[in-house]
């Protein structure tokens, strides 16, 4: 919505709305726009529409951010520039969320489409609900939602996990007891680093709202201008949810146990915990990595792969941390999943490989008219 709202301000690029649906957003060519309001306007109403879906939204915050801009662009434009540019957004933001609403995520009500409960496949090495709530699983119908990019989901499914074994002398136990040691001797950083990256509801940012607040920040340090900005979230919001679709599509298609049920059912380690909650989805590929990577690929090809910078998204709760480069940040991404038990490394691994290849897919698009 933010990259089209102010495309027609930039002229060397073209509309991807166009590009996947077919669909195009005129505007009055014979009026005059101011394009950060325009932005503002279409960021507005579509965040506003997004949360609707909750039974008591509340807009109020989101309607004073978007006053306190609109007052300040009054300072700066006559009314009239203001109002077509208010206009023109407030038209992106409704016809990019009606294109929304026939992915499979919302209903044309713009009610969440329920999911069918899913059934564990059952068997050997195949997902079961983990301790401590044993909640039935979630998240499956993510994989069959329409994607921006055509097929990614089976195209860029990884390859099969290891092959399952319950022998001692096997891959697969070792896998497992990787797991065990790495997690009761975590030290106090790996076990921040976790915390940092865990998807808790009400205090944490989770993976992709991590990301994207780390990005608005390097932002500002580099005064990215708004058409560079719009570009560089537009392809990370495409590529984050396409890697997620992924990662959980090959989840769901492999169903393989998470490392808890393993370490107690076959390690024989029945006190064993992990650092949090396991997700409620089987393990494979490990979905966090995946959203991470898609939108680090994208940060190394605005800043360089050597970009030095501080990750200060949960300072109040964790401090902050220094890198020397965006693979650096995908490290800690990984430690929070394999040092607080609740993945497998060749999981991790393979959702990282989802997700840099689900970015460079990305960036393959064509946003440029040349």
């Amino acid at each position: 919505a933010l990259y089209e709202s102010v495309l027609p301000g930039m002229p060397s690029y073209k509309s991807i709305l166009a590009h996947l649906s077919g669909q195009a957003i005129m505007y009055d060519k014979h009026k005059e726009y101011y394009w950060p309001a325009a932005a503002n306007a279409a960021l507005s109403q579509i965040a506003q529409k997004l949360v609707s879906i909750y039974p008591t939204p509340n807009t109020t915050p989101m309607k004073e951010l978007e006053a306190s801009f609109e007052n300040r662009f009054a300072q700066q434009i006559d009314a009239e520039k203001l109002q077509n540019s208010i206009a023109f957004g407030r038209l992106v933001a409704d016809a990019l969320y009606e294109w929304s609403k026939t992915d499979g995520t919302l209903t044309p009500n713009g009610t969440l489409t329920p999911c069918p409960a899913y059934v564990p496949v059952g068997g050997p090495g195949n997902w079961v609900p983990t301790p401590p709530g044993f909640l039935p699983g979630s998240g499956a119908c993510q994989g069959k939602l329409r994607t921006f990019i055509p097929n990614v989901v089976t195209e860029l499914r990884p390859p099969a996990p290891p092959a399952y074994s319950t022998d001692p002398g096997s891959a697969f136990y070792k896998m497992g007891e990787e797991v065990y040691t790495t997690t009761i001797n975590a030290t106090t950083e790996e076990k921040r680093i976790s915390e940092a990256w865990r998807d808790l509801i009400g205090t944490n940012y989770n993976t992709p709202a991590h990301i994207l607040h780390l990005t608005a920040d390097i932002m500002v340090k580099e005064k990215t201008n708004l058409e560079e900005a719009s570009l560089i979230f537009a392809q990370q919001g495409m590529a984050i949810f396409d890697a997620i679709a992924t990662a959980v599509g090959a989840k769901f298609h492999y169903s393989i146990l998470r490392p808890i049920t393993y370490i107690q059912n076959v390690l024989g380690h029945k006190s064993f915990t992990t650092q949090y909650p396991t997700p409620q989805h089987p393990s494979y590929p490990a979905v966090a990595p995946a959203a991470a990577h898609a939108a680090l690929v994208i940060m190394e090809d605005a800043w360089g792969k050597n970009y030095a910078f501080e990750d200060k998204t949960q300072e109040s709760l964790y401090g902050t941390w220094n890198f020397n480069s965006f693979a650096a940040l995908g490290e800690h991404v990984a430690i929070s999943r394999t040092h607080s038990g609740l993945n497998f490394k060749f999981a991790v691994e393979a959702g990282a490989k989802v997700g840099k290849e689900v970015g460079n897919r990305v960036l393959q698009m064509r946003f440029r008219n040349n």
